[in-house]
């Protein structure tokens, strides 16, 4: 039995009506406040009702996407989903614990290639894994092993081994950041990144800084912090002359995608032209997979697919999704399922529900076996927006998102 959300009706009722001076905010009110600004800070065109707002004061739903969220903190007021009486009835957060609970012996007093190959193996390991099974599978394994790894670097390390045990450091704690992230911990991700940014800071790896960097805007956007991703970007492409053709493109992407959340649509459009001359110079050495993750051509389609969908969609947008979709293949099903989310989403948004469907259906056979809330988020937003539209196809769908959700890993 649902419980009702009485923190969230309280707020709202102590919430002056901007159209009825006197009154108190009526969830058809609060409701449309929402959807303006989902519309004016994402760009995204949502039609949430009275019926949604009653819902979450029902507790019929308990934890809405990420982005409702954020625009209900901001009209309410709060800074915290708790203010708001919501909670992850599906998954608890993953805190991140001190670096504690490691016997004395666990620690080697000096550093060897063979520690240095373990950390860069367990940091490959958990990035595939990532990709394939999201970031709750097997989490706690991999914030086990970051936190032996961030142990070797206050142990005794030779001179020729100081640059790769940061770097090996770098990459495993960064992966555990993108874990983090796909969890929905922000917060925790955030430290996660910044200590990998440390670590690549120490030993002068550029490459690795662009990397760490680039996630940290990616998180920064769905954190709904469009300002700090924009200046991430920019912190990002400091002395991009340094990084190779396929770094500079993916920095771009990342920069246009920041530029587009905060509406600056020329500047955008600049970006993504500077994203594509330089992938266009890009060599198959350079994105080859010479530090934990690679920037393939799907990943550059898809991210540059983003901004455009930000700023105006249209058949470049549709080109670019389908190259991401076709090309990711099965090393990243995860990033496929993102694309063919965002995609069927935009497809209902131009009023072509059957094309929505037939993308969509494709991606729920591979996101009802992962463990990762981006996907969820995307299927709540995307099962609430076919709920709306009038067609049978959309309909169909949303049933169908419905019904997976229920049944899916916890």
């Amino acid at each position: 039995m649902a419980t009702p959300n009485t923190r969230l009706r309280e707020l709202r009722e102590r919430t002056p009506s901007q159209q009825h001076p006197g009154d108190a905010l009526s969830r058809q009110e609060l409701a449309e406040l929402v959807n303006a600004y989902l519309w004016k800070v994402h760009g995204q065109r949502v039609e949430i009702d009275a019926g949604y707002i009653g819902k979450l004061e029902r507790g019929v739903i308990a934890w809405p996407g990420a982005l409702y969220r954020e625009a209900l903190r901001s009209i309410l007021d709060v800074t915290t989903d708790v203010q708001l009486g919501l909670r992850n009835t599906r998954r608890a957060a993953v805190p991140i614990r001190p670096d504690h609970g490691l016997s004395p012996e666990s620690v080697p007093a000096k550093v060897d290639r063979r520690h240095i190959r373990e950390v860069a193996g367990a940091a490959r390991f958990f990035s595939d894994w990532d990709h394939v099974h999201g970031g709750w599978s097997m989490l706690e394994a991999a914030l086990s092993q970051a936190r032996w790894a961030r142990q070797l670097l206050v142990a005794d390390c030779p001179a020729a081994l100081r640059a790769p045990l940061h770097q090996a450091v770098a990459d495993l704690v960064g992966t555990c950041g993108f874990k983090l992230f796909d969890t929905g911990a922000y917060q925790e991700a955030n430290r996660y990144f910044r200590v990998a940014l440390v670590c690549a800071d120490e030993v002068g790896d550029w490459h690795r800084r662009a990397r760490i960097l680039a996630r940290m805007v990616r998180l920064a956007l769905d954190a709904g912090q469009s300002d700090r991703a924009l200046t991430l970007a920019e912190q990002a492409l400091v002395r991009a002359d340094r990084l190779v053709p396929v770094r500079q493109a993916m920095l771009h992407a990342a920069h246009a995608k920041a530029l587009a959340a905060r509406r600056r649509r020329q500047e955008a459009l600049r970006a993504i032209g500077a994203a594509d001359e330089a992938f266009s110079r890009a060599s198959a050495d350079d994105i080859a997979p010479l530090w934990t993750d690679r920037y393939t051509g799907a990943h550059h389609a898809g991210e540059t697919a983003e901004a455009l969908a930000m700023l105006q969609g249209g058949a470049d947008v549709d080109a670019r999704f389908a190259v991401a979709r076709k090309d990711f293949g099965k090393q990243y099903p995860r990033a496929r399922v993102l694309a063919e989310l965002k995609f069927a989403s935009l497809a209902l948004a131009t009023d072509d529900p059957a094309k929505a469907a037939d993308v969509a259906g494709v991606a729920l056979d591979t996101a009802e076996q992962m463990r990762s809330t981006r996907v969820d988020d995307l299927l709540r937003a995307l099962g609430a927006q076919a709920a709306r539209h009038p067609s049978r196809e959309a309909r169909e769908l949303g049933m169908r998102i419905n019904a997976g959700m229920e049944k899916a890993p916890g």
